[in-house]
């Protein structure tokens, strides 16, 4: 026979349901149309060039500020998933990104150990951590062509990564017993049939019969 949802032991694995939120990837994709729309402008409106390459510098700047603070979210999360004891804090996730030839390997580091911890706790599946390295190597190479095209891919990953991590989470949530609608009372399937032949038995007792014409 099999077992009940209700005998079934939820194992969280020492996880725990995070505090924070994920971060808000489709405001990176605005400094995505911004940038593109800017790009546009300059070949159909004549404008004054070094103004809008200098909006451009600035654009893909906060865009990629922006894309280090969703990073920073992203481990935010997994610290308090773990009580604290992922490998790696928000801020060193964020830092190793500014120290030099270093950080060509971190960015394959940090996603090959997010994609180990999720693939090994089996609640979702994560492609290969150097699959999305190599795609944020991609977008960081793209950025020096064209820095519109470049935040996409890396805001691309990021979305990835974030819906994964979010379906991650709902699965540590789960179903607990409590969080389940309580039974009904097994009383209530006979109490309709015993009023209805009480009442049927009151209609008969107090009704006359009817006399033909």
């Amino acid at each position: 026979m099999f077992p009940s949802i209700m005998d079934r032991p939820i194992d969280r694995q020492n996880e725990q349901v995070p505090r924070s939120s994920p971060p808000w990837v489709w405001v990176g994709f605005m400094f995505v149309a911004v940038f593109l729309t800017l790009e546009l402008a300059l070949v159909f409106i004549p404008l004054d060039e070094r103004w809008i390459y200098l909006e451009l510098q600035l654009i893909a700047l906060a865009g990629w500020i922006y894309w280090l603070v969703c990073i920073y979210r992203i481990h935010k999360i997994l610290n308090q998933l773990t009580r604290n004891q992922y490998p790696y804090s928000p801020g060193e996730a964020v830092g190793k990104h500014f120290i030099p030839l270093y950080n060509l390997y971190w960015i394959f580091h940090w996603p090959s150990e997010l994609a180990r911890y999720i693939n090994d706790r089996e609640r979702v599946r994560m492609i290969p951590g150097g699959v999305i390295g190599a795609m944020i190597l991609l977008g960081m190479f793209l950025r020096f062509f064209d820095g519109g095209i470049g935040l996409a891919v890396l805001f691309g990953v990021i979305m990835y990564i974030s819906n994964t991590l979010k379906r991650h989470v709902e699965a540590v949530k789960g179903i607990s017993p409590d969080q389940l609608p309580p039974l009904p009372d097994p009383k209530i399937f006979s109490r309709p049939i015993e009023s209805s032949t009480v009442m049927a038995q009151e209609v008969h007792a107090g009704s006359e019969p009817v006399k033909p014409a």
